[in-house]
Formats: structure tokens, C-alpha cells, sequence
């Protein structure tokens, strides 16, 4: 069945409406702030893996990176990712 571009439109959408604000509840840093064996927030990771697929789709970033978000599931793990790549995203 052929969709056209609702589900690209749906995301489209939703990156249009956000405003810079809504970084504190969608990585909101405290859930970051808890023990590194933690299980990560979904909404935090699901907001690291977008990050990291904009940054990667502005030449700042490679495959290998977005594999490595998407392989997170910890508090640690995405506290130690975020520290490997800001200093490549600055």
C-alpha cells in the first residue's frame, strides 16, 4: 500500500513545531543524572538516537556513531557516548 509522505510528514511535523524549550523535557538532563547501570528513559534515548541522526545527516557524524546510539540502554552508556561525540559536534 502506497502511504505517499504521511509517516515522513508526521515526523516533518513534529520537527517543525519544536522550539528549542523542548529540549529540557525531551533530554531532560536528569535523566541523565542516575546510576550509570540505570536503564535510560525511552523518551531521553529515542532523543539521543534522533541527535545523533541529525548530526550524522549534517556530515558531523558517521554510521558507526548512530550504531552506537541506537545500541544504548543505559544511564553510562549515553552519558559516555555523549561525551565521545561533543566534542566532534562543536
Amino acid at each position: 500500500m502506497e502511504r505517499g509522505i504521511k509517516d515522513e510528514g508526521f515526523v516533518r511535523k513534529a520537527l517543525d513545531d519544536a522550539k528549542s524549550d523542548d529540549g529540557r523535557w525531551i533530554a531532560n538532563q536528569a535523566c541523565f543524572n542516575g546510576a550509570s547501570d540505570a536503564t535510560l528513559d525511552a523518551t531521553a534515548r529515542a532523543a539521543l538516537v534522533t541527535a545523533v541522526a541529525i548530526y550524522k545527516e549534517h556530515d558531523k557524524l558517521q554510521d558507526e556513531h548512530l550504531k552506537a546510539a541506537l545500541d544504548v540502554t543505559t544511564v553510562g552508556e549515553a552519558r559516555a557516548l555523549i561525551d565521545q561525540l561533543s566534542p566532534l559536534v562543536a
